[in-house]
């Protein structure tokens, strides 16, 4: 698998060396996913123009199909992950061990709603995955991580503090926290009549952390 990735460097216990090859291992991995969900139809979608190219400024990627695709959909499958996981990664340690990157990663998931349609009365379901976890946004790097890898961001020495978060240059409106994410994207996505068919099925599957922030959204606001 070839990868080009930047190296990080992380206040660890772990040999740097070896906090290196994870770090970099993990950014390849996560690219490989993306690249096998492209390939089935699924590609990153970004908050808040709602545009699938990337935009040079902040924002917040989710998964999906094209919006024409979607909006042609009768039945929609949503996953929410838990806030500390990368979007579409399910989990690494299953990922790099015997599960591999389809496994570990939502990859297998689509793999396997893509088998429901039938050739007649069925379509297979669109596929939207939220991205609860990477809601800080870097202007260095043009891109959305985790709380994880914003500490995994170079320092000036190994003796020097995380880089500052500031609540008005590294966060998206709308998506300052994983509730909000949720709430923005049934708002301007999911409940959108002009983006998704108002009679369209719509299925919330929620994991770990992401199942308790739903039901807080849901909670609030269950039109």
């Amino acid at each position: 698998m070839k990868c080009a990735t930047k190296h990080y460097m992380v206040r660890t216990a772990l040999r740097p060396d070896f906090a290196l090859a994870l770090l970099t291992l993990q950014a390849c991995s996560r690219a490989e996913v993306l690249d096998r969900l492209s390939k089935l139809g699924i590609n990153q979608l970004y908050f808040p123009g709602l545009t699938t190219t990337k935009p040079n400024g902040p924002h917040i990627p989710i998964l999906a199909p094209p919006l024409d695709v979607l909006k042609r959909r009768k039945r929609i499958v949503v996953v929410i992950n838990d806030a500390l996981q990368d979007l579409g990664i399910l989990a690494y340690r299953q990922l790099q061990r015997e599960l591999g990157l389809d496994g570990g990663s939502v990859v297998s998931f689509a793999k396997e709603l893509g088998r429901l349609q039938d050739g007649t009365a069925y379509e297979a379901p669109g596929l939207i995955v939220m991205n609860t976890g990477q809601l800080l946004y870097s202007h260095k790097y043009n891109r959305a991580m985790t709380m994880r890898s914003w500490y995994a961001l170079p320092r000036k020495s190994i003796a020097h503090d995380a880089i500052r978060i500031h609540d008005q240059e590294n966060h998206v409106e709308g998506h300052r926290n994983a509730i909000e994410h949720i709430k923005t994207v049934f708002d301007q996505l999911l409940c959108d009549p002009d983006r998704v068919a108002p009679e369209a099925e719509v299925y919330v599957v929620a994991i770990e952390g992401g199942a308790e922030k739903t039901l807080e959204v849901f909670k609030d606001d269950c039109k």
